[in-house]
């Protein structure tokens, strides 16, 4: 009962890895609320929740994201800094919340000693290799106080990128007919998949160093134990390759309509 509910809710998510989950029918999917420092969120699913996928609220990152599979309507609710998004398919809404003057904090590295208070001015995300599906709409980072960071996004069926994004691949008109069938052995994931996606852009492997800095506490994306990131395995453990990684969560599509069994 009452406002902390959520299928996986955290305060002070430092360093917490939250990974392989199917979250659904519940009102919110993963709520990272406050210091969610370190946090890797990676390789789950999500859908028919009746609020967004994903919160994350008054964080100051650094945080990763990747690999997941959005479903639901909304698939993000952000009201944080330092956010990297990474090879995720987001088939709902995007929601940024705009500025909170809440003076919250963030830690030393790897650490529950605060280093300061900082309020949440919206922006220094960072959004690399995703698909956005229908109602994902990055245009409303256009007006976000600090610097945003995007490249090698795809954007179908009348999503929308930020201004802020050089040469994204947009393709207002296909629909890539995202539904996800259960059967009595597993859930499977229908999508069509294009593979000019890939071959129009050069896309890099996401590491630590392409990522850069969460600009309020100044601390680089980082695995708990302080080694540097590299997102070069895909939602189930396959490799990516050394260069031209595909956009999404999967890396070994096949072009044209398939079904995928994602749990």
């Amino acid at each position: 009962m009452g406002a902390e509910r959520a299928g996986i809710k955290f305060h002070g998510a430092v360093d917490v890895q939250i990974t392989h989950n199917h979250i659904y029918r519940t009102c919110l999917g993963i709520w990272l609320d406050w210091m969610a420092q370190g946090t890797h969120v990676s390789r789950n699913l999500f859908d028919d929740n009746f609020g967004p996928d994903m919160l994350v609220e008054v964080d100051h990152g650094p945080f990763l994201v990747d690999n997941n599979i959005f479903l639901s309507k909304v698939s993000l609710m952000d009201r944080s800094q330092g956010g990297a998004y990474v090879h995720n398919l987001f088939a709902g809404a995007i929601r940024v919340l705009g500025f909170d003057p809440r003076e919250t904090p963030y830690l030393k590295a790897h650490s529950t000693q605060i280093a300061g208070f900082h309020n949440n001015p919206m922006g220094n995300d960072k959004y690399y290799n995703n698909l956005f599906v229908g109602a994902a709409d990055l245009g409303k980072y256009d007006s976000v106080e600090l610097p945003m960071q995007m490249e090698g996004n795809v954007f179908l069926d009348g999503a929308k990128p930020c201004s802020c994004e050089k040469d994204p691949v947009i393709e207002p008109g296909f629909n890539p007919l995202i539904r996800l069938i259960k059967k009595t052995y597993g859930l499977f994931l229908q999508i069509k998949y294009d593979k000019t996606w890939k071959v129009e852009r050069k896309r890099k492997i996401v590491t630590s160093q392409l990522l850069g800095l969460a600009s309020i506490p100044g601390l680089p994306y980082q695995t708990p134990d302080g080694k540097p990131v590299r997102i070069d395995e895909d939602y189930f453990g396959h490799s990516r390759g050394e260069s031209n990684p595909t956009p999404g969560p999967f890396q070994n599509l096949r072009p044209g309509l398939q079904v995928i069994n994602v749990w």
